[in-house]
Parts: C-alpha cells; structure tokens; sequence
C-alpha cells in the first residue's frame, strides 16, 4: 500500500492557503445574500405607491429607503460630476446636483450618466425654476474612488473622483439630508440613468464563491496526488 508523503513544503503550503481559499468563498457567499437581500428590499419598495417629502421624513429610519418620493423646488447651480463613469464603453460623468425642497430642506439628486462629449456645462451652473420631481428614495452610499490627490476646483460644476455624504456636506456647507434621490428617467433635468441598489448582482458575488471554493478544491486534489506521486517516484 503506498504511503502519504507530500513532504514539507508542500503541507505547509497547503495548510496556509486552503483556509484562506475557503474564508475568500464564505465571504463572497455573504455578500451575495447581502446583494440579494438589498435586491429584494428595493424591488419591493419600488412598487409601492409614491410617498411626497414630509411622508418619507416622517417614517422610521428604513422605511422610505427605496421608495418613489416626490418632491417639489429647485435645482441649485452646485453640480459634482463624478468622472471614470463609463456606459456602453463611452467615457462620461453621473451627474449630481443639489435639489432645495419647498419644505427647506437639501438633498443631492443624482440626474444619471451623460457623455463628455454631450454635456452642456452652461446649464449646469444656472439655478433652475420651480419644478416638481419624483426619484428614488436611496441611501447616501459612496460614489466612486478617488486615487488621487487632485485638487477639487472652486467653481460650479465640479468634476470629482468621489462623492460621499461627509464630503459633500462639508463642501457645501448645508444640512444635508443623508439620502440621494435617483431621479427618474422621465423628469425634465434626467439623463441616462445607471444607478443600481448595489454595485454587483448576487449572482456575481456566487460566481466569485464557486470559483475560489473551485480553487480550494483543485488545491486539495493536486495536494493528494502530489503526496502520493512523490511516494511512488521515490520507491523507483
């Protein structure tokens, strides 16, 4: 009967990665539930009816996070345009633009993605007239990633790598409300909408899992097979 001697090298190799393999494909696994419980949340809010402003302030925290809200002001002249955005392989930005309710308060409304070619940056440093808009009702997560040091510019529209609440509120120096609202695409200030509830799919994250778990599997079986080959080459 041939003997298991993978030798040394080899088990420590082993012992080191496959845990590591098999942590990478549980938590990829998590973030897929994660994914579609989030997934779930919004399509499930999404057909409820449309709520006005002083109805999604007035729920507990949670409850309005994906509705249809409506909402009536102005667009002001501050515009981020969040850069590195790309659709259907054409460089762009997703414009976000503060929203000022009749009710005094702020939000940021993401207008979706446009071209740097179609872009018109004259419109977007005039403040708007009165108009009503309905949007989703979605959490202020972070927008982008920025690896860089570049200095943000002055004036209005401001092109940046990212955007999230803390940068945001402090540059423009309001009390802003903790959401986004993604316009929709019917609205008369909207471009192409791209916004998603997450980032990736479930069905991503899953794909992710099964080939880190693939890989932990291949690891064992060349563990094997080298343990016992290496027995064999050393009886000859």
């Amino acid at each position: 009967m041939r003997k298991f001697k993978p030798g040394k090298a080899m088990t420590v190799f082993v012992v080191f990665f496959f845990p590591v393999l098999l942590a990478l494909g549980a938590w990829q696994v998590n973030r897929g539930i994660e994914k579609q419980e989030i997934w779930e949340v919004h399509n499930f809010q999404k057909s409820q009816p449309v709520i006005d402003e002083l109805d999604a302030l007035g729920m507990n925290n949670g409850e309005a996070i994906y509705r249809s809200v409506f909402l009536e002001g102005r667009f002001g002249e501050e515009t981020y345009l969040l850069d590195n955005r790309t659709y259907r392989q054409e460089a762009g930005y997703e414009v976000f633009t503060i929203f000022r309710t009749a009710e005094k308060n702020s939000y940021l409304v993401n207008r979706g993605w446009v071209s740097k070619n179609k872009i018109d940056f004259k419109n977007e440093t005039k403040e708007s007239k009165r108009t009503s808009i309905e949007g989703i009702y979605s959490p202020f997560r972070r927008f982008g990633l920025d690896l860089s040091e570049a200095v943000v510019s002055s004036s209005w529209p401001k092109e940046v790598q990212e955007l999230d609440f803390d940068i945001a509120s402090f540059d423009l120096g309001l009390d802003l409300k903790r959401v986004v609202i993604q316009l929709s695409a019917a609205s008369e200030h909207a471009y192409e909408p791209i916004w998603q509830p997450a980032e990736f799919n479930p069905s991503r994250h899953f794909g992710y899992a099964v080939q880190w778990f693939g890989l932990a599997l291949v690891l064992i079986i060349s563990f094997m097979y080298f343990g016992f080959k290496k027995e064999e080459d050393d009886s000859k």
